[in-house]
């Protein structure tokens, strides 16, 4: 018994660090998507836009992962959610989405991180849809525009005047403390660095719906846009995790 006693927290430590490693390899893949998307089309996907249906926009907002489905082994999938008018993924509390054609609700393990319990259906969100534990950064991908058309600004990497390697474009998001995202959705997976001196929107913050957070200890990991992962620490400095949140801010920033 004092012998397990004393190897459970080894055993414990090591099945974390292959859980994180795991995490860290999604984003990788996420990250390699992103590029392989602005390879395809001369700039990154939306953070969400309306599906466009016979001319119209349909109110199906699709977020940003979605439309790294096809390069993520999952083409089929993306067509077949790109083919339904059945699916509304604009979420509020008040309006719960629909999406009778069940897509939404497939789990997508490149999504998740391993580290957080809560499993592939993120429940915190009405309607219990597919759980995505990385979202992207509003103020860096372009927004959902309000026009039948795609939406006409477009994120290049020539835009990114701070440098790709100095600018967040995707972070974690537990289920844990936090309400997470979904893979498929609008507003619930995408996120802003909202202020320096605000300290409700740090890593790992209180406020449950805006900033970025992980069960990892210490910290979230995030993409870069050029593709590197990194691991932040919750106790970045306000300023540099602010300008690491813009693309042409023109910040100087220190040893991170």
């Amino acid at each position: 018994a004092i012998l397990i006693a004393l190897l459970l927290p080894a055993v414990q430590q090591a099945r974390e660090a292959a859980r994180r490693s795991t995490c860290k390899n999604n984003l990788k893949q996420i990250g390699l998507a992103l590029h392989n998307y602005h390879d395809t089309h001369r700039s990154f996907p939306p953070c969400y836009v309306d599906q466009v249906v016979g001319g119209v926009t349909s109110g199906n907002n699709l977020g940003w992962s979605m439309f790294l489905l096809p390069y993520m082994d999952q083409a089929t999938l993306y067509q077949k959610i790109s083919e339904t008018g059945a699916m509304n993924v604009f979420w509020t509390t008040l309006t719960p989405m629909t999406d009778s054609s069940g897509y939404a609700k497939v789990s997508l393990p490149v999504f998740n991180c391993p580290s957080d319990p809560s499993g592939g259906i993120n429940t915190k969100i009405t309607g219990s849809y597919g759980k995505s534990n990385y979202k992207a950064l509003r103020s860096v991908l372009t927004y959902y525009a309000g026009t039948p058309t795609f939406h006409p600004e477009k994120r290049m990497l020539r835009d990114f005047t701070d440098g790709a390697s100095n600018t967040l474009i995707v972070g974690e998001s537990d289920t844990l403390n936090h309400k997470g995202g979904l893979w498929v959705g609008k507003s619930s997976n995408s996120r802003d660095i909202l202020s320096n001196a605000n300290d409700t929107y740090r890593i790992n913050g209180p406020d449950v719906d805006d900033g970025f957070s992980s069960v990892h200890v210490g910290g979230c990991h995030f993409v870069f846009a050029d593709g590197r992962v990194r691991f932040l620490s919750e106790n970045i400095s306000g300023d540099i995790y602010t300008g690491l949140g813009t693309y042409n801010g023109g910040e100087i920033l220190g040893e991170f």
